[in-house]
């Protein structure tokens, strides 16, 4: 075997392992966002819009080589769809962000997994894709997750709570919006979120928020900005060109576990009884969701790959 072919066929592991290093970046939001956010005395308390603001910036300056590599495939999409992608990514990480500091990093990151419910609502509106029955039935697993959630945990953090689900609309949206997006660069999409993002958190910082950081505040968001957006959304990028897209979809699953799991160990945060029913429900109906997807998506008369 040649060393060509040999280097070839270590990729997809080699992508398998990528995609599980940044589950673990993307993971570390949790618990940076709650130092952020006060717990723990490490800093004093930053508001979730500057938070969210900075994030974006500097992940999206760190992305400005790559976005003008891709430059030239901004012409494949109209202006509409990239205004688009950047308000649906603004209320995803904006959401993520603010339900992280309101209410449990486990409730924020479970229920921004409600994504496919509005995935499934959006698909026909706005691609012509009708999902099949079976995947509604499937999802119905999620509306149960998170009403058992909201029900049982909700009384203390309606706010947080609905944030986060406002988030897992933000992220159905970025679903459906970058599908339409297909023949732009990943490097181009990522920095042009990021950065319009900041541009549009701007007022909402200046009304609610400040720009001004202490040195500590100003050194974790640096490290969110870059080793929980750039990093791991190049690996994920990177990734995408070597392993299905459902494959990848699964592994990145991992996040649900990990982001409440560091942050328990950083904060000492402990999840509600409710979350650990209704987030396995909402799991499940993900992984569900995933699997019908790929199953529709197979050629009839040939086997999916296992």
């Amino acid at each position: 075997m040649s060393a060509l072919s040999s280097s070839c066929d270590r990729r997809p592991g080699a992508a398998v392992l990528a995609l599980v290093v940044c589950a673990g970046l993307w993971s570390l939001g949790g618990p940076m966002i709650k130092l952020l956010g006060g717990a723990g005395g490490v800093v004093a308390p930053t508001t979730g819009l500057a938070i969210s603001f900075y994030r974006c910036l500097i992940g999206g300056l760190c992305f400005v080589p790559l976005a003008l590599a891709a430059w030239p495939t901004r012409r494949r999409a109209t202006p509409a769809w990239l205004v688009a992608s950047v308000v649906s990514f603004t209320v995803m990480t904006a959401g993520f962000v603010l339900a992280t500091v309101h209410t449990t990093a486990a409730n924020a990151i479970i229920l921004q997994y409600t994504s496919p419910i509005w995935v499934f609502l959006l698909s026909p509106l706005l691609l012509g894709e009708r999902p099949s029955l079976a995947e509604g039935v499937v999802l119905l697993a999620a509306m149960a997750g998170a009403g058992i959630i909201l029900l049982g945990d909700g009384d203390t953090n309606v706010a947080g709570m609905v944030t986060a689900l406002v988030s897992g609309v933000g992220y159905g949206m970025l679903t459906v919006v970058l599908r339409k997006l297909r023949g732009v660069g990943a490097g181009f999409l990522v920095c042009m979120n990021c950065l319009g993002s900041a541009v549009l958190l701007i007022p909402a910082v200046a009304c609610f928020g400040s720009f001004s950081l202490t040195g500590g505040q100003l050194v974790l968001i640096a490290l969110l900005g870059i080793v929980q957006v750039a990093v791991p959304y190049t690996l994920f990028s990177w990734a995408l060109q070597h392993i299905e897209a459902h494959r990848a979809a699964l592994i990145l699953l991992l996040e649900v576990g990990l982001n409440p799991t560091l942050t328990y160990l950083t904060v000492g945060e402990e999840v509600s009884t409710a979350t650990l029913i209704g987030g396995p429900l909402i799991l499940l109906s993900v992984v569900g969701w995933i699997v019908l997807g790929q199953l529709r998506a197979a050629p009839v008369g040939e086997p999916t790959r296992s």
